[in-house]
């Protein structure tokens, strides 16, 4: 079955070293706010729930991916 992609707003800051995948300049980079969609989710190291995201531009190429904490993100309905 397939469906519109669940999609999450940023709420929090991301740690440089699980952004897999940054493009362009700086403003490239997460920021609090960006619109994402969610991945995949998974159990992080320390047992803590975790999802990848992909953040897009307007024309669906890839902005930025990254492995956030379920606590850094923000399910819109």
């Amino acid at each position: 079955m397939s469906g519109s992609p669940i999609k999450a707003r940023l709420i929090a800051e991301i740690p440089v070293e699980r952004v897999d995948f940054a493009s362009g300049e700086g403003a490239a980079w997460p920021v609090i706010g960006d619109i994402v969609e969610l991945d995949q989710g998974f159990t992080g190291p320390n047992g803590q729930p975790m999802g990848m995201v992909v953040c897009f531009n307007d024309d669906r190429s890839v902005r930025w991916a990254a492995d956030v904490l379920d606590s850094e993100i923000e399910l819109l309905s």
